[in-house]
């Protein structure tokens, strides 16, 4: 392992990349409302345009699996920075929908560079004993950071308005490319060339804790992308919700997840994964139903209790994914397993918005969440299932 002054700084470079990945991304869900009066669009269609996000980012790791083990991690940190840039100026900019859909997988393209060489430059430098916290506090600092972008930004946009917003939110990206400019590269010298995605995925598939990973994480991330897509459009047209308030209760709903991600993380550490895979999936189905019901303070206080649920439900996913890839012969090669972990939660993304889309035609958002919750509950158990107690 490196010693503790390169891990600190890579550790606060990736965090630092998280956070204003996160904060850009937020920044464009009180704007949703604005973007739907903006182009006539129906809810359907809003939804469609959020899932572009996770849909580019899948098809940016593809590729990505198959290089970042040779060209590095802090290089496609600088690419995934410049990505950033280049999205938060085009929703400045953008002025039609081809443009505010051309802008949106730009901005996804970005989080797949971001996160992988994230993940993987923090599995690099930290024990396997680690991670769980490790990852955890990144995915907090950075969610923490990331807060900014509902809160903030809401405010921003009605005392501003939207395109000005996202013209001052650029200094975010600079910043984030001066990090990455100065983050040392934690790729492993002399390791064996990593297997293609393909050969990768299924060596980690036959794995248990593989399995148990993936699942929680996809479960994660659909969860999160239906609430991010559906709870805006519900709090303006169901509430007569401001931008503003809308930014505030996803910035607490992001605050639950914040807090527990490190929490969770770090008990997983030390008393296993299985138990931290269960009780966040009992929670989360437990609150997912509040956010569809109620004034906007039980909103709020569903959506962050489901916060905590979806921070301790996903904390063992990507420790669980790299022990399966240390067990299955291909420690070290971290860039790799970081764009599966990158794809896998993609996929549950992507998936999100579209089961959304098609249950926003029929069905209200307290329905969804309903089902969304016991299809959580369902993932949770089989992940518990498929962990040997030891774990």
């Amino acid at each position: 392992m490196p010693g503790a002054r390169e891990q600190r700084r890579v550790f606060l470079a990736v965090t630092a990349l998280i956070g204003g990945d996160a904060a850009l991304f937020t920044l464009v869900i009180p704007a949703l409302p604005i973007f739907q009066d903006r182009y006539d669009l129906s809810d359907p269609a809003v939804v469609v345009i959020f899932g572009i996000f996770p849909l580019t980012q899948l098809l940016t790791t593809i590729p990505l699996a198959a290089v970042i083990d040779r060209t590095g991690r802090r290089p496609v940190m600088i690419v995934g920075a410049l990505a950033l840039l280049v999205s938060t100026l085009g929703f400045a900019l953008v002025d039609t929908v081809p443009l505010l859909l051309l802008t949106r997988a730009v901005q996804g393209s970005a989080a797949a560079l971001v996160w992988t060489a994230g993940i993987a430059a923090i599995s690099d430098v930290y024990p396997q004993s680690q991670l769980g916290f490790r990852l955890g506090l990144a995915e907090t600092v950075g969610g923490g950071i990331g807060l900014i972008g509902p809160v903030a930004g809401g405010a921003l946009i009605e005392v501003v308005g939207t395109d000005e917003a996202f013209a001052i939110a650029t200094f975010i990206p600079l910043m984030l490319l001066a990090m990455a400019l100065s983050v040392p590269e934690t790729v492993r010298v002399g390791e064996a060339a990593p297997p293609p995605l393909l050969q990768a995925v299924r060596r980690l598939w036959v794995r248990p804790e593989a399995k148990a990973g993936i699942l929680s994480l996809i479960a994660f991330a659909g969860t999160l992308a239906v609430v991010d897509s559906l709870l805006p459009l519900d709090l303006d047209q169901r509430l007569d919700a401001s931008t503003a308030t809308i930014g505030i209760v996803f910035g607490i709903g992001f605050g639950g997840l914040t807090i527990f991600a490190p929490l969770a993380g770090a008990w997983s550490d030390r008393h296993g994964r299985r138990r931290a895979l269960l009780a966040g999936g009992l929670l989360s189905a437990v609150t997912l139903p509040l956010i569809g019901t109620g004034p906007t303070w039980l909103v709020t206080l569903g959506f962050f209790l489901l916060g905590c649920g979806l921070a301790t439900l996903a904390a063992p996913a990507s420790p669980l994914v790299v022990l399966a890839a240390d067990r299955s012969g291909m420690e070290g090669m971290y860039g790799v397993t970081s764009a599966i972990i990158n794809l896998v939660f993609a996929l549950g993304y992507v998936l999100g918005p579209i089961l959304g889309a098609a249950s926003a035609l029929a069905l209200p958002l307290s329905v969804v969440a309903v089902v969304a919750g016991g299809l959580v509950l369902a993932c949770a158990i089989t992940c518990y299932r498929l962990l040997p107690a030891n774990l």
